[in-house]
């Protein structure tokens, strides 16, 4: 399987790599992201529950998926640990407006993990 990493445009990369270099350098409280190093376009990332919340105290693992198109089309967001949200799907797909039809190039990865 080819890396998707090999279909962006050298600019989008270097705005990919950039970013999760930050991310992991600092992480938005409570998220851990965990890039691959075979496709910098698949990232794996574990989220703490929230305080005051049902989620609170648990570990919660995801993956944001980046397609050729990214920045312009949004990521696709999967929770990978089963997870009861009206927001996520019974595959675990995350449905958020901000993934589909709010999405801007300028948010960037950070707002969607927050």
């Amino acid at each position: 399987q080819t890396p998707n990493a090999e279909n962006l445009p050298p600019q989008t990369l270097r705005l990919l790599c950039r970013e999760v270099s930050l991310l992991t350098s600092d992480p938005p409280d409570g998220i851990k992201v965990f890039p691959n190093d075979e496709d910098v376009t698949d990232l794996q990332v574990a989220i703490e529950g929230p305080e005051g919340t049902p989620y609170a105290g648990g570990l919660f693992r995801m993956k944001l998926v980046l397609g050729k198109d990214f920045p312009a089309a949004p990521p696709k967001g999967f929770f990978l640990t089963k997870i009861f949200h009206p927001n996520v799907g019974p595959g675990g797909e995350i449905c958020v407006n901000v993934l589909k039809r709010d999405w801007r190039a300028e948010l960037g990865l950070r707002h969607v993990l927050l």
